[in-house]
């Protein structure tokens, strides 16, 4: 598993996602490579998506709302460990809850990486905490397409995919 000080380790893919070599995951971007990631979708009971903000560091999107799960896959690991490893600790055990919704290709705006998404249900209390911090946001539908329609740039690439996919739909 990579610490922070250790560089991901994670398979460049052909288009069948079948495994070509194992690379540093900052190489793999560099060259724009093919590889593979997942996407966590998580909501409450009412079936409000749980957005988090990320910080003012993040090397990539500070300040910009997220979904709460996303990374890469490392090498020799299954996308439902990486989904599982990427569940924050806020999340708790979500065990059988965790389902396989689809995968994504670079054709629906992930770039180079084929994605795996993930969804399951927040317990009661876990989405309580969530939604009484600040850092974190749940969303029904009509209020993420505010967001991507009249803010896109505050919004991370990863979450703008889930929207314009319409991986995200609110029970009627």
């Amino acid at each position: 598993m990579s610490t922070d000080s250790d560089p991901e380790r994670i398979h460049v893919v052909d288009a069948d996602n079948r495994p070509l070599a194992v690379m540093n995951a900052d190489e793999i971007h560099r060259q724009g490579l093919r590889h593979r990631g997942v996407l966590l979708l998580l909501t409450d009971r009412r079936g409000r998506l749980a957005l988090r903000k990320l910080d003012k560091g993040h090397p990539l999107f500070p300040g910009r709302w997220d979904i709460v799960g996303s990374g890469h896959v490392l090498a020799g690991e299954a996308a439902e460990e990486a989904a599982e490893r990427r569940l924050p600790p806020a999340a708790g055990a979500l065990g059988e809850n965790l389902r396989h919704v689809r995968a994504l290709s670079g054709e629906a705006g992930t770039g180079e990486e084929i994605v795996d998404v993930f969804a399951a249900i927040l317990p009661d209390e876990t989405a309580r905490l969530l939604d009484a911090d600040l850092a974190f946001l749940l969303v029904d539908e009509d209020e993420l397409t505010a967001l991507a329609s009249s803010y896109p740039d505050q919004l991370t690439p990863d979450l703008l995919t889930v929207w314009k996919t319409r991986l995200y739909r609110s029970p009627s």
